[in-house]
């Protein structure tokens, strides 16, 4: 009976990660402390090294803090979802970040989920 159930989690729990790494957008998970906590596949492309366990702002860009603007630091600040744009590093086309709190039961926000997606369209004041 253990086992099976133990089964059943484990293939739910493949299913559930097929389906985040089918999504083409980068989705990266926060715990309450800036940690990532998970990755999809798209979201790899960002990260020269593995992120899981260690701070975005110091994987990514070697801050020793979250950039002023961040919109997943607002957002666990704050609990509410928060949107912002940057340009992509490499190729320079805007990309329209949203981040969503996570809480935990009592409403208290536990970490923080982070989407991007690229966009010619949003933010038209990056055209020059």
């Amino acid at each position: 009976m253990i086992s099976s159930n133990i089964q059943r989690a484990k293939a739910q729990k493949l299913k559930l990660d097929d389906i985040f790494n089918a999504i083409n957008d980068p989705i990266v998970v926060f715990d309450r402390k800036f940690n990532v906590i998970k990755i999809n596949k798209a979201a790899k492309e960002f990260f020269i090294e593995n992120p899981t366990g260690k701070k975005c702002f110091y994987t990514k860009h070697k801050f020793a803090l979250a950039c002023k603007n961040c919109p997943t630091w607002q957002t666990l600040k704050t609990g509410r979802v928060t949107t912002s744009e940057i340009l992509s590093p490499k190729t320079r086309v805007p990309i329209l970040l949203k981040t969503y709190p996570i809480y935990n039961r009592l409403r208290n926000v536990k970490g923080a989920v982070l989407i991007g997606r690229e966009s010619s369209d949003i933010p038209i004041k990056w055209k020059i």
